[in-house]
């Protein structure tokens, strides 16, 4: 439960001048009425708009899944994606302890469909392991950290006891979109705003580039070669060139770089690291540079942006061109075998 001091500053809906608009503690107010004014009948089999549970209805969301052939789902804090936005760590913490607890207690008892991510805001670090160890108690085996921290960049050796107790664990450490301290949303957003939003996505998107190169170039991959890690809804048409821009740089500017890696930047990110992806054939079309076995194929369900309830006829239409065991591996063992489904 959220602790009673906090309850008035979680993400809520307020009528300003008339106008509805979605508040969230550390962004710019985004109006909502407008877009929502605009659904059609596609849309309305995502985002839960017909599921008045919102997605806790563990029977509708298998049926869902059936329907898109889908046998398992790592699912992150649509709602609380931007809990990291305030400045308050406190808040942070205990908005987290509190989803964390009330999404297991609807998801835990499914590990073989469900894996639910935690929550773990990451600025105090020892805070964090805390959290992490009773996490893994509680039995699970993903946390979504921010993707973007301000400051306290992730390459930091303030770091290292969060990423020791993360591979000590099994758990996979993710860094979803949206998540980050940096606030994209343009002013105006959900009026009429040039182009804000559609700019806003793309460049949510490509903030999954900092944290990437941060890992590698740091050598955390080096020094916990057990750790896994996964950029999440960023697509994955950027990794390609990603990884032979850090290859390059790493081999051109030896002089100025620190530390010395063992290997390729490159090359811990196709050891270790992962990227999730839907409609995005780019993707698939650099597995020389990227490896096949750091894509994850995965619906996004329910959002707008997903493939969901047309996945299959995406995946066969991307595919094209591609064998049937390296389709196999993208979207289903990859993942079976992070996220230890099956």
């Amino acid at each position: 439960m959220v602790p009673i001091e906090y309850r008035h500053r979680l993400p809520h809906k307020e009528k300003i001048n008339g106008a509805d608009y979605s508040v969230v503690e550390g962004r710019k107010k985004r109006r909502s009425d407008l877009a929502e004014s605009r659904i059609n009948d596609d849309d309305l089999n995502r985002q839960f708009r017909s599921d008045p549970t919102g997605g806790r209805d563990i029977s509708r969301r298998l049926e869902d899944h059936a329907r898109d052939n889908v046998v398992g789902e790592v699912i992150y804090p649509d709602g609380m994606l931007a809990l990291m936005a305030s400045p308050d760590i406190s808040f942070q913490m205990g908005v987290a302890k509190a989803y964390n607890d009330w999404v297991h207690g609807i998801f835990g008892k499914h590990p073989g469909k469900f894996a639910p991510a935690a929550i773990l805001p990451t600025k105090d670090v020892p805070m964090a392991v805390e959290e992490v160890i009773r996490l893994k108690g509680m039995g699970f085996r993903v946390v979504s950290c921010p993707i973007s921290v301000g400051d306290q960049a992730y390459r930091l050796p303030v770091y290292e006891p969060l990423w020791s107790i993360l591979e000590e664990t099994g758990m996979v450490p993710s860094f979803h979109i949206f998540t980050g301290t940096k606030d994209h949303l343009p002013e105006g957003a959900g009026d009429e705003d040039y182009g804000g939003i559609l700019s806003y996505m793309i460049e949510a998107m490509a903030e999954a580039i900092q944290p990437t190169a941060q890992l590698l170039s740091s050598g955390v991959p080096m020094r916990h070669p057990d750790m896994n890690f996964v950029m999440v809804e960023c697509g994955g048409g950027w990794l390609a060139w990603v990884l032979y821009a850090l290859d390059e740089q790493y081999e051109r500017k030896h002089m100025w770089i620190e530390p010395k890696l063992d290997m390729k930047p490159s090359e811990y990110f196709k050891r270790q690291g992962h990227v999730t992806f839907g409609d995005d054939p780019v993707a698939l079309t650099n597995l020389e540079y990227t490896g096949e076995g750091a894509l994850l194929w995965g619906s996004d369900y329910p959002h707008d942006e997903g493939t969901f309830p047309h996945s299959e006829a995406v995946i066969d239409r991307i595919f094209q061109g591609l064998s049937e065991e390296t389709k196999r591996k993208i979207v289903f063992e990859n993942a079976s075998n992070l996220y230890g489904f099956f």
